[in-house]
């Protein structure tokens, strides 16, 4: 698998600077994040979002790594032996992910991006990209949600009227009362079922503790028998060896001691 870095990250090789990496690492991920796929989202689409996820966090490893970038600079290809082996790559990517794309700093970039002109720039490119079908747009742009469909459609609608850009048919299909109404509905059908996956993580995540601790108060409980059992057996050993059993008394000393006894009654 041949991963183009700049390409894929969607920036300009001679000018990109690491603030550049990082930024269009962060609104891509987010796209691609396998948490923020729609939920009638197919398997196929769920998987093939997963998979631009991972080949992200693959060209930000390199272009953000100062000697990674520059072997891929110099030689035009990376060096794809260094994702394989033991280590857990999914569990590295959702480390970058957290690392880089946390709430955080999503909160301040959403803060600083929305309403500028750089946002109604993207939005202008997102909207002759998709061809006007406002559900890809809103899937495009950083930091939006269903909520923004109206202020986008605002933005360029005013651009249509300056003919800045053309009507694409699909613009008005997807921006009616009623479509913006049932992408807010899923939105907020896909944060619901979301929060229930935590919920369940989290329950899972405190069944198996319990059950490591129930273990371990059962194997410590069978170390505290079996310490105890060695003891006993060692008292029992011990006196063993020092303690004889008194000898019997033969028969003809039995019926002496017991005529002794009769006598004396």
């Amino acid at each position: 698998m041949t991963i183009d870095c700049y390409k894929l990250l969607k920036l300009d090789k001679e000018k990109a600077t690491i603030s550049d990496i990082k930024k269009a690492y962060r609104k891509l991920a987010l796209q691609y994040h396998p948490d923020k796929q729609p939920v009638d989202a197919t398997e196929e689409q769920k998987e093939q979002a997963n998979t631009s996820f991972q080949q992200l966090g693959m060209a930000y490893a390199v272009l953000s790594d100062p000697k990674r970038k520059e072997r891929y600079d110099r030689t035009g290809s990376m060096d794809e032996s260094e994702f394989e082996g033991d280590k857990d790559w999914s569990a590295y990517f959702k480390e970058l992910w957290t690392g880089v794309v946390n709430a955080e700093t999503i909160e301040a970039q959403k803060a600083k991006y929305q309403g500028s002109e750089e946002e109604k720039k993207d939005v202008l490119a997102a909207y002759e990209t998709c061809k006007g079908n406002m559900d890809n747009i809103l899937q495009m742009v950083e930091c939006s949600t269903a909520v923004d469909g109206e202020r986008f459609e605002k933005i360029i609608r005013s651009a249509i009227d300056n003919k800045t850009v053309p009507l694409h048919k699909a613009f008005d299909k997807t921006t009616t009362s009623k479509a913006h109404k049932k992408r807010m509905d899923a939105e907020k059908k896909e944060e619901a079922a979301f929060l229930r996956r935590q919920k369940d993580d989290k329950k899972k995540e405190k069944e198996d503790e319990d059950s490591s601790l129930l273990a371990l108060i059962q194997n410590r409980a069978k170390e505290r028998h079996a310490k105890m059992n060695s003891i006993i057996d060692s008292i029992e050993q011990k006196h063993g060896k020092k303690r004889k059993e008194p000898d019997m008394p033969s028969e003809e000393e039995f019926l002496k001691l017991q005529s002794k006894m009769f006598k004396k009654k």
